[in-house]
């Protein structure tokens, strides 16, 4: 990796904190490559999400086979520009949560973008943490084009509740959605301008730090991560 002084580097960082975590700042980075450290924490984010919340495709426990074989999809995707991978990572260098965001390469629809993996650790859920995520989803909408995010839910959980509080609608309800056990779920389909949803979240800008390059050593941000120095989108 190339020498980066830490002066010349920017990009969306909010004053979120977690002190009984250690954490001081939130990044959210757009990664253009998944490392095997990256990886690594991708893989515990995800086994600790499923112990308390369903992730679509998985169950409670995540086999190896079946995290590295996420892990290796993804990269394939966003070699093939077919997805974009959004990273929350705390100033300690924990990988907070993370989003994937699939743009319909049609073009005919590619003004329409799928939400089609979140997650974030239950510890690191409140703070706005989701909100600035948002935000950001919605710039990055803004700037290739999309004017529409669209996501699928199993219905009832809790990831639902939260969709539909974030002004997300629901255009569609598949009532075998999913298969657990023998037993079927019903899974929605759901919907949200990107205007309306960069609009709801724009009072988490007063906990942002734009407008400039960034300090990290006077912001506590560490720079031993090489997924600090994978920036896609300056402000």
């Amino acid at each position: 990796m190339a020498n980066i002084d830490v002066l010349d580097i920017a990009f969306p960082l909010y004053n979120i904190e977690f002190p009984e975590f250690s954490i001081k700042h939130v990044s959210y980075t757009w990664a253009s490559q998944i490392d095997e450290k990256l990886a690594s924490k991708i893989i515990s984010l995800m086994r600790e999400v499923t112990s308390s919340t369903p992730i679509i495709g998985f169950g409670k426990t995540i086999v190896d086979e079946e995290a590295w074989k996420y892990v290796d999809e993804l990269r394939e995707n966003l070699k093939a520009g077919k997805c974009r991978l959004l990273t929350i990572i705390g100033n300690n260098g924990e990988l907070m949560g993370l989003c994937t965001l699939k743009h319909n390469l049609n073009p005919n629809n590619s003004h329409i973008a799928d939400l089609a993996k979140g997650m974030i650790a239950e510890k690191f859920r409140g703070q706005d943490v989701l909100s600035a995520a948002f935000y950001e989803i919605a710039l990055m909408c803004e700037d290739n084009g999309v004017d529409l995010v669209t996501l699928d839910v199993r219905a009832e959980t809790r990831a639902h509740h939260v969709w539909k509080h974030y002004g997300f609608v629901t255009y569609g309800v598949l009532p075998a959605y999913a298969k657990i056990n023998g037993a079927l779920f019903a899974g929605h389909f759901m919907m949200q301008e990107v205007d309306d949803l960069k609009a709801r979240m724009e009072p988490i800008l007063l906990r942002r730090v734009s407008g400039g390059r960034a300090n990290l050593d006077e912001l506590g941000i560490s720079t031993d991560d090489d997924e600090y120095c994978r920036v896609t989108r300056t402000h």
